[in-house]
C-alpha cells in the first residue's frame, strides 16, 4: 500500500490528480481511515472559502510565480533537503541540482529507450557510488536486472511500479539490497524523476537496445 496522501491530498481535494494518480490514492483512502479524515477536513476548507474571500483577480507577476513554483524548476524546492542527504551534498548544492534540471543540454541518454540521466557528483559519503537523476517517459519500461550491490532510489516528479505491483511516489524511497532484481515501469502522468544512487552496477536479463 503506498504511503500515506500528505503531498497530494490538496490536489486530490482540488480534483486535479492525473487518472492513475486519482485511482491509486483512491484505493489507499479506502483503507486508510488517517487521510479520509484528512480529506474531510480539507474539504470542509475548500467548501468554506466562497464564503470567506471575495473573488480577486491577482497581478500577472503572481500568476507567472505561482506556475514557476508549480511546473519550473522551483517546483522541486521542497525536496532540497532530502536531496543533499540523500546524495551527502550541501542544501546549496541541492538546490542548484533541482533548479538546472530544466537544462536540456546538461542531460544524458539513459540506459533504455525513453529514459535519460543528470549525473551528479556526489559527496564523499557515497564515494565510489554513480549518482545521477533519472527520467522515464510515461509508460517506458525499465527491465528485469539483477543489483550487483546497494541502489537507493528518491522519486522526485512523477511514480513508478515495479513488476511486482509496488508503487513508489514522489517523496517515497526505494532501497534494493545487493543480489535483489526487479523491473519497473513509469506510471502515466508527467515523466517519472528519480534520484538514484547505485554500487556495483547492475545485470540485466536481456540485453538492452542502444540508446539513439
Amino acid at each position: 500500500m503506498m504511503a500515506h496522501l500528505d503531498d497530494i491530498l490538496a490536489e486530490w481535494v482540488l480534483e486535479t490528480l492525473e487518472p492513475s494518480a486519482r485511482e491509486a490514492a483512491a484505493r489507499h483512502l479506502a483503507e486508510c481511515s488517517r487521510c479520509r479524515a484528512d480529506v474531510e477536513r480539507l474539504s470542509r476548507v475548500r467548501d468554506a472559502l466562497p464564503a470567506w474571500v471575495s473573488p480577486v483577480e491577482p497581478p500577472a507577476s503572481v500568476l507567472r510565480g505561482l506556475m514557476e513554483r508549480m511546473e519550473g524548476p522551483g517546483r522541486f524546492e521542497r525536496f532540497a533537503d532530502r536531496v543533499a542527504a540523500f546524495f551527502d551534498v550541501s542544501r546549496e548544492h541541492a538546490v542548484r541540482v533541482l533548479e538546472s534540471l530544466g537544462d536540456a543540454s546538461r542531460w544524458m541518454p539513459g540506459p533504455v529507450e525513453g529514459s535519460e540521466l543528470f549525473p551528479v557528483e556526489p559527496g564523499p559519503a557515497r564515494e565510489g557510488m554513480m549518482a545521477a537523476v533519472l527520467r522515464l517517459h510515461p509508460g517506458v519500461p525499465y527491465p528485469r536486472h539483477t543489483h550487483l550491490g546497494r541502489e537507493l532510489n528518491l522519486v522526485l516528479e512523477g511514480g513508478l511500479r515495479e513488476d511486482s505491483g509496488h508503487e513508489v511516489w514522489p517523496g517515497e524511497e526505494l532501497a534494493k539490497t545487493e543480489g535483489s532484481a526487479h523491473g519497473f515501469a513509469a506510471l502515466d502522468g508527467p515523466a517519472c524523476l528519480c534520484a538514484v544512487l547505485l554500487e556495483g552496477g547492475t545485470e540485466f536479463e536481456e540485453a538492452l537496445a542502444s540508446p539513439p
